[in-house]
This record gives C-alpha cells, structure tokens and sequence, in this order.
C-alpha cells in the first residue's frame, strides 16, 4: 500500500491526542476538535462523528469542516456508509467507490471512506468516526489503529456526557422528590398543630358555650316571657334588640363549637355534581324569594365524580362559601359555582367564584379564626370550611386572579361508589 500523503509522523500524533482530553462543559465542540485532529493525523479531506439516533437514522455530532456542515437534522442509515460500520460493529474502509463491484453511497464528491464503530464501555456501538477522501486512497492497519484510538477517545467522551446529563436529571429528580416531601412534611405538621390547637380550643369551648349557655337560656324564657306581655312601643324596641343580640350569640356559640369540632359525622357516596346542584337551586330560590333573583349559577362537570362524605356537612361548606361570595360580589353580579375533575380521575373540586368589591383578598390571613372583613362579620366561617374539609381528608384553599375575582376551591378524593359507608368520630 502506498503510504499516506499529509499523514503526521508518531510524535505529531501523540501531540493531537494529547489535546483531546474531554473535561466537562459542551460535547459538539469536543467532537468537532476529534474530527478536525483525526483529519490532520491522517490527512484526509473530511472526518464526522456520527451518533445513532434509533434503528433506522444518525445524525452529525462532530464536524471537522464546516464547509460539509450536515446540521442537526437525522440523516437514514439505509445504504450508508455508516450503516455498515454499525450493522457489522468493526472498521470498514472504502479505498476508491468508483471501483467498488457493489453499490455504495458516499457524499457527493468523495471516494475514499474509513469508518471505526463507537462503542461503549459494553461494546454497544452508539455511532462512528467517518473519514472520507477526495482521492483515491489506500488505508493500511496503522490508519486503522490510529483511527480506533479517536473512536475510544470520542465514545469515552459521549459516554462521560450522557453520564453527566443522567446523573443532573436524576440530582434534579431527587430534588424535586425532597422538596415535595418536605412541603408534605410541612404541611402535615401544620395539620397536626392545627388538630392539636383545634382539640385544646374544643375543650375550653365546649367549657365556655356550656356555661354562657346555661344563663343565655334563663335570658331567652325571660325575654320570651316579656315578649308576651303587652308593653309600651319604647320598650318593646328594646326587647326586640335584645332578643335579636341573644339570637346573634347563640348562633357565635354554635359557630365556636363548629370551628372546634369540625368532625364529618357519618359519611355516605355522595353525586358531588347532585348535591352542587341542589344546594345552588334551594340557595337561588331563597335568595329569590326576598328579591326576586337567582345570583348563583352552576356549571358542573359532565361526569359524576362521587366523594365519601358528610352531605350535611358539604352542604354547609357550600353554603357558606355562597355567602360569603355573594356578599362580596357587587350588585347583580353573578356568583359561578363549578365543579371538576382532575386528568388522573383521583380528585374532584369544587370551584366557587366571584368578583370582589373589597379590593385585593389578603390570602394569608383569610383562614385565621375570628379575622373578617365584614362589620358584623365572625371570622369564624372559612375557617369552619377549612376544619369540615380537612376532616374529608381535603384541601381548601382560596386567592384572587389577576382580574380581581376570588375563587374558592374545595378538593376532594373520589371514592367510587359503594367504596364503604361507615360513621366517623366527631373529631373527623
């Protein structure tokens, strides 16, 4: 064989080698440095470092020329070339295509070809290193030999990079894993300090509605009694207040006692999407009875996602969250109730919305007992729908979007139907 022409000598290509030591950072400008120092080492006209991209394409991962720049689309490995360095896993050259018996395809304007698998530690072969002439031309064992050496030191770069990427996606895995877990922690930890100021507050209510209870009953009878008895108009004003204020502190004790033990009560497979409908009817029909409107409008789901529940005390969910949007709303705005199911078919929410009138809701503070807005306002009723779905083993939460409009949002796990119908303790 004739020797090659432009070929370095052995010192010159320890010298190339030497350069390729692949550290870390982009892989392509290593690959094209192996192209370029493989084209020098043997003085041929044109060297790429393919990768297989499946069975049937490869693309172009290192260019020693950006004169043949391939770019990044994949290329097919049918009739190839390359398609035989990888079917057949061992060094292939082509020393004159013209004179070839069978037909292979080169690049427009090449004959000469050599071509080293890239294998993997495994001996997987993930690409080649092509070489290819202009002239005819003769590769011996030593081109050969030099050629593996780039192949090794490509493939090692590759597999380094593909290591690399591997280990940064499973690190970010394993961050969002501790990070979700954490925030799960957290919020566990917030549940289990809100049940335990819940069970302490529960206690001293229970101690403090029994004893204001007892006297507030005496009062009633004996405003009860008063109210029977035909007094002058000035005094019967005065009885009239008093009996509305001990109406109003009787329903602040019922409300105490509902934020203490939310609990479930009994539970029962509950139509979410029946119950909605129904509780926004009776609520519409209410409302409409003193000012002839129905307020609220109920876009449900198309399918019947069903809850393990309480329908009472969904209802009451449901309800306050009804009042509390439409007296926010401004007059003769719509309230839009809406119910959805998620895309894995685990939860169903229930969505209540509504333009505020109040200006930006403090998101933070709203589900703090005894804090509201309003002036005759308790504080105490979204916290009560907090405690009630928490006890459902759901999630309540409310915020305002950018256009102002306040959505409240139960969410709830869906049991299918005839799951189980068994009663809870009072404290959920």
């Amino acid at each position: 064989m004739t020797p090659t022409q432009g070929a370095l000598d052995l010192a010159e290509t320890i010298e190339v080698l030497a350069c390729l030591d692949y550290q870390e950072g982009e892989l392509q400008a290593f690959l094209d440095r192996v192209a370029r120092g493989f084209s020098r080492v043997l003085g041929v006209d044109w060297t790429v470092v393919t990768l297989v991209e499946d069975l049937r394409t490869y693309r172009v991962a290192g260019n020693s020329s950006s004169a043949w720049d391939q770019g990044e689309e994949a290329i097919a490995l049918h009739g190839s070339v390359t398609a035989r360095v990888i079917d057949g896993g061992t060094p292939y050259w082509v020393a004159d295509a013209r004179e070839q018996a069978q037909d292979v395809a080169m690049p427009e304007g090449f004959v000469a070809y050599l071509g080293v698998p890239l294998k993997t530690a495994s001996g997987d072969v993930i690409g080649t290193v092509c070489s290819f002439g202009r002239a005819a031309r003769d590769f011996d064992n030593k081109d050969v030999a030099v050629a593996r050496v780039f192949a090794a030191r490509a493939a090692a770069a590759i597999e380094q990079y593909r290591t690399t990427l591997a280990l940064a996606a499973h690190n970010e895995q394993l961050e969002q894993a501790v990070e979700h877990r954490t925030s799960e922690l957290r919020a566990a930890q917030q549940r289990l300090i809100r049940r335990e100021r819940l069970a302490a507050i529960g206690e001293l209510s229970s101690k403090i509605v029994h004893e204001v209870r007892s006297p507030l009953s005496t009062i009633t009878m004996a405003l009860d009694h008063l109210n029977q008895v035909d007094l002058p108009e000035s005094f019967s004003r005065r009885l009239a207040l008093a009996r509305e204020d001990v109406a109003r502190l009787n329903r602040l004790l019922g409300e105490i006692l509902s934020y203490a033990a939310p609990g479930t009560g009994s539970r029962e497979w509950v139509d979410v999407n029946a119950l909605v409908a129904r509780t926004v009817d009776a609520y519409n029909d209410a409302l409409g009875t003193a000012n002839d409107t129905r307020p609220v409008r109920c876009r449900c789901s198309s399918d019947h996602p069903g809850v393990l529940a309480n329908p009472d005390k969904l209802r009451q969910v449901l309800i306050n969250l009804l009042d509390n949007a439409v007296d926010a709303s401004p007059v003769g705005a719509e309230v839009v109730v809406e119910t959805r199911t998620s895309d894995d078919q685990r939860l169903v929410s229930i969505r209540v919305r509504n333009r505020s009138t109040q200006g930006r809701l403090d998101a933070n503070r709203a589900l703090e007992p005894f804090f509201s807005t309003k002036p005759q306002g308790t504080g105490l009723g979204l916290a009560i729908v907090a405690g009630i779905v928490e006890a459902h083993q759901g999630r309540f939460s409310i915020d305002q979007d950018e256009d102002d409009d306040v959505i409240a949002k139960v969410t709830l796990p869906i049991s299918a139907k005839g799951a189980g119908e068994w009663p809870i303790a009072a404290n959920g």
